[in-house]
């Protein structure tokens, strides 16, 4: 299977490479890692066991397993109540969010397979840093877990939960294939292992006017098909979280208002309500870290097909935002058809949890907020 290197480059990317392999089966069997004679068994090694591997069939390794790692880079292990924090986070944001829509047997049987907790961040030589590294599908190596901020959501989307999602979506299509049709949208513009270089420098869109919601998706169908899925996920949605302000009066849109921040707003929404709906972002941070409003999972759907509302080249039929519509209404009808998966619930069901992990609910209410860095607080 082809190794996924997930990156925070400095312009907030996805990346891949061909070099080296991660080994796709675990050397450490259940039983071994599981032994109750094993020294230094801990709480976490029992709770691991007993709630997401028996029930699930995801490992979850935050011992350093030097046979488990990819060894182009230097790793350190993960510290103790760091993979705790993670754990929780994942069991809250992850599994409870997926079996509630699905059910604990789907997920059991269409998941990956091993998480791999490392402590550092992994740097390639031009300065990215790797937050992910995968073979798609079966084992996930997250990095940077030392450094978890386990009440921010932009954080955790960005670093660890889009990954996640991204991965997760692998183990469907790979049992079922999705409809040759989604290809067939963006077919002339995948661009393999050039996709870095493909779309010139940082800043252009020329890949959102081919179709694709990141550079990365145009590596091939498949990483097309997971990465739309995931972004579909994190970022917001005017339609979805509770705008409230479509309207076909156009002296109310952006383009026709004399206030110039409001003018690129997307089309169809009442400029001022969308303008105050969208600053309720901020809501979800607290005012010493506003930088995290620019975080990728703070993007708005609309706001990225409104840049994508060009065609790539003047013989196309259709905008980039046409194509990306497109697929996701075929990933819609797939996911239903195929699993009994409504996209829109498992996204509601994610993001209805969201209060409880910063604290405040996007108006700006203070609510309970979770406590991770203890075992069964969920």
């Amino acid at each position: 299977m082809k190794k996924i290197l997930y990156s925070l480059l400095a312009v907030g990317l996805i990346s891949c490479t061909a070099d080296d392999k991660i080994p796709d089966e675990s050397e450490l069997t259940p039983s071994v890692l599981h032994d109750k004679n094993i020294n230094h068994q801990s709480e976490l090694d029992n709770y691991l066991y007993e709630n997401i591997e028996k029930p699930y069939n995801i490992r979850i390794l935050y011992r350093f397993t030097d046979e488990e790692t990819f060894r182009s880079y230097t790793y350190t292990p993960a510290k103790y109540d760091k993979s705790i924090e993670f754990v929780n986070i994942f069991n809250y944001l992850f599994i409870e969010p997926y079996i509630k829509v699905t059910s604990k047997r789907f997920l059991k049987e269409h998941s990956f397979n091993i998480l791999l907790l490392l402590g550092d961040p992994a740097f390639n030589a031009d300065g990215s840093k790797n937050v992910g590294l995968a073979s798609a599908g079966v084992k996930i190596h997250l990095t940077e877990i030392d450094n978890i901020q386990p009440n921010s959501i932009y954080w955790l989307n960005d670093n660890f939960l889009v990954t996640l999602y991204h991965e997760n979506a692998h183990t469907w299509h790979q049992a079922i294939r999705f409809s040759p049709a989604y290809e067939q949208v963006s077919a002339n513009d995948y661009k393999g292992g050039n996709w870095v270089s493909a779309w010139g420098s940082y800043g252009t869109t020329d890949y959102l006017k081919a179709g694709f919601i990141t550079t990365y998706s145009s590596f091939n169908k498949d990483e097309d098909f997971v990465e739309l899925l995931a972004r579909y996920i994190v970022y917001f949605n005017a339609d979805l979280d509770g705008c409230n302000c479509k309207t076909t009066d156009e002296t109310k849109w952006g383009k026709n208002s004399t206030n110039p921040d409001l003018q690129n707003l997307p089309d169809g929404y009442d400029a001022d309500d969308y303008y105050n709906w969208r600053n309720k972002r901020y809501n979800y941070v607290d005012s010493e870290k506003w930088d995290e409003i620019n975080n990728e999972s703070a993007k708005i759907w609309q706001e990225v097909l409104k840049t994508a509302d060009e065609k790539i080249r003047d013989t196309e039929q259709y905008t980039g935002k046409e194509k990306i519509e497109q697929k996701i209404a075929i990933m819609k009808n797939y996911l239903s058809t195929t699993w009994n998966i409504d996209l829109d619930a498992l996204r509601a069901e994610i993001r209805s949890r969201y209060k409880y992990v910063v604290g405040k609910d996007f108006e700006g209410n203070e609510v309970p907020k979770k406590d991770f860095t203890r075992l069964n607080n969920n």
